[in-house]
């Protein structure tokens, strides 16, 4: 069981990326506390703003065009938002990792698997104020995390360009390179989008059993609700940079309350193949203009008229389900 002190807590994050055309407001106060040991998933359509949250949270958004316009990061209790520039590496080796979509993009061409891993591991051991260690060394504990991915034959790939290697083997490379050391915070961001089915199935086992067996906090950052209904203790449902739902895992699927959530839940395909997804009408609003009140107001079949001119705030729906929706908080 995971305790209850947060490790990552985020208060009213407000993001905004300036275009030509203006202000894109894709962030819109967003809220989202993982805790020690906890496995989290993060939902919602592409491009409702999953990966401008979490790279916010590693300081690594290009400023400009974006810009945080309001709220705070807190990790272990200090505001990562507030930190000088020359901290944040120490943090992002050996405290927060992360996993991208694109393994290939992730990856230097130029340069050997063994190569990367060991420079990483190297930097990742001086943070620990190791400075001597030698290349047999290295290469061993490079091997040792190939092997613990499942990677086949990891001596070969070691000597293997990524060029060389499928999208699954580059995959467990960049899994690899994120849990070098025991990490306390690993964001996965779509981390099998463009795999095959099996070797989805195959990564996601092989993460979580890593995860558990070291005891780190995990945010699986995910499009798809079946991911995250075996993977994760809480799910936060996101629309249009906004947190509309968050409850416990089986909570959520048992009872969703938002219509959004409801929405998505209607699009999984079921095993029995009965009829074809309803899907939700309309698409995520113009982040130039977005909508005043709920943004999911002009999607929803059950608005009313204060959700058209006021932001809904999370109401509390029993113990561990908060929804933002005023059909909630009459």
């Amino acid at each position: 069981m995971h305790t209850k002190s947060p490790l990552l807590e985020i208060k009213d994050l407000s993001v905004s990326f300036k275009v030509f055309e203006g202000d894109l407001k894709v962030l819109n106060g967003v809220n989202l506390t993982i805790n020690e040991g906890e496995k989290v998933g993060l939902v919602g359509e592409t491009g409702c703003g999953k990966t401008t949250t979490i790279k916010s949270v590693l300081r690594v958004l290009p400023s400009p065009p974006a810009r945080i316009t309001g709220g705070e990061i807190f990790y272990r209790g200090r505001d990562i938002l507030k930190l000088k520039k020359r901290e944040i590496p120490s943090i992002r080796r050996g405290e927060i990792s992360a996993i991208f979509q694109d393994p290939l993009t992730s990856l230097n061409p130029v340069f050997t698997i063994g190569y990367q891993l060991q420079e990483i591991i190297k930097h990742s051991l001086r943070q620990q104020g190791i400075e001597e260690v030698s290349k047999k060394e290295l290469k061993s504990r490079a091997a040792s995390l190939l092997k613990e991915t499942g990677m086949p034959d990891p001596e070969r790939i070691l000597k293997s360009y990524p060029i060389q290697l499928s999208g699954g083997m580059r995959q467990r490379v960049c899994i690899s390179e994120a849990l070098r050391v025991t990490v306390k915070l690993l964001l996965a961001d779509e981390p099998t989008t463009n795999l095959d089915v099996t070797i989805q199935d195959q990564i996601l086992r092989r993460l979580d059993e890593l995860v558990e067996k070291r005891g780190t906090s995990i945010l699986f950052i995910t499009h798809s609700l079946g991911v995250v209904r075996h993977l994760t203790h809480r799910v936060y449902i996101m629309y249009a940079g906004n947190i509309v739902e968050t409850a416990h895992t089986k909570e959520l699927f048992s009872n969703p309350l938002h219509p959004y959530t409801r929405g998505l839940l209607k699009t999984v395909p079921k095993l029995t193949g009965e009829g074809v997804s309803e899907g939700i009408q309309g698409r995520i609003p113009n982040y130039l203009n977005p909508p005043e009140g709920c943004r999911f107001h002009p999607r929803c079949g059950d608005k009313m008229e204060i959700c058209i001119n006021k932001k809904p705030p999370l109401f509390n729906q029993g113990e561990n389900q908060m929804v933002a929706c005023f059909l909630y908080g009459r």
